[in-house]
């Protein structure tokens, strides 16, 4: 899934103009520039063990040991004046190496529970690797269009991390039984719950996951059957 992904948002960021990488995204106080250097920084650590123990220390100097926001902002911090040339120059030349760095990461660490609360407990860095960081980059794509008023390229794992995000919002599913249809082209059905659905619900798959991830979304839920179906999927929330 990385791959694609990563080769997905590296041909976005080089379409953009100069006046694009500064706008503001529906990251709070993060620019299209911020974004870019987040998920560099992000393959840098993945691939290169002392850059992320480096950024483990910038966050526990900020306050903000052992949490998701504390190694964001290092990896902001790194690449915050660099032009958008150097940025892709790195994107590219780290994105295959964070992929094999992952993928030959030991079973003992593979099986480790991240720290923090950031994930769901019991998160292992095995989860991290193979389905956050992915799924990570999925978003900002979309993060990136909607700042610049672009479409979104499609990318052939599209479909594998709406899939994903979708099995971890039935993992802990505390509502009614509900047969979800999520539209578009990464789009699919899934039921949550067990049991016979009392409610059937069609929305835009990539809206309905912005507003799981705890982006400001107002996805339109079409609903057929018990109305307490509403409340619970627009409630819901999926660690990104």
């Amino acid at each position: 899934m990385a791959g694609p992904q990563h080769a997905a948002i590296l041909a976005q960021l080089r379409e953009l103009d100069a006046a694009d990488w500064t706008r503001p995204t529906d990251c709070v106080s993060w620019t299209v520039h911020d974004i870019a250097a987040h998920v560099t920084g992000a393959m840098d650590s993945g691939a290169h063990l002392r850059v992320l123990l480096r950024h483990v220390r910038a966050a526990k100097r900020a306050g903000l040991a052992g949490t998701v926001d504390g190694l964001n902002a290092a990896q902001i911090a790194d690449r915050r004046d660099y032009p958008p040339a150097r940025i892709l120059a790195d994107l590219e030349r780290l994105a295959p190496k964070a992929v094999r760095a992952r993928r030959r990461a030991p079973s003992v660490l593979r099986r480790r529970a991240v720290p923090g609360d950031d994930l769901p407990a019991g998160s292992t860095f095995g989860y991290l690797f193979d389905v956050i960081y992915s799924r990570d980059v999925w978003m900002h794509r979309i993060d990136i269009a909607r700042a610049t008023d672009r479409q979104v390229a499609a990318c052939t794992s599209d479909g594998a991390v709406v899939e994903q995000v979708v099995r971890d919002l039935g993992r802990f599913w505390d509502g009614p039984p509900v047969l979800l249809d999520l539209t578009g082209p990464a789009g699919g059905s899934w039921l949550l719950g067990a049991g016979e659905p009392c409610a059937e619900v069609r929305t835009d798959a990539v809206e309905y996951l912005r507003l799981l991830s705890g982006r400001a979304a107002a996805p339109q839920l079409h609903l057929s059957g018990q109305q307490a179906a509403r409340a619970a999927l627009l409630a819901a929330r999926v660690a990104f």
